[in-house]
């Protein structure tokens, strides 16, 4: 009885994940050295419409750009 009701709340919690996921997540567009080289090709990705937003996410040294 206890697995079958583990293995039913571990089903029940993929499910809600799988349902919280948002409608369109960012991609991992590029990993830089630099911050400001991030996020100047995110300002250029804006310019010219590849993406309408983009973070730079500072990751053990480099700098990765999420649109």
């Amino acid at each position: 009885m206890r697995k079958l009701m583990v293995s039913a709340l571990l089903a029940f919690g993929f499910v809600l994940s799988v349902g919280a996921a948002p409608a369109q997540a960012a991609t991992l567009r590029n990993v830089y050295y630099y911050d400001w080289d991030c996020h100047r090709v995110g300002n250029l990705g804006i310019t010219e419409g590849w993406w309408t937003s983009y973070q730079c996410v500072p990751q053990h040294g480099y700098w990765f750009l999420y649109a």
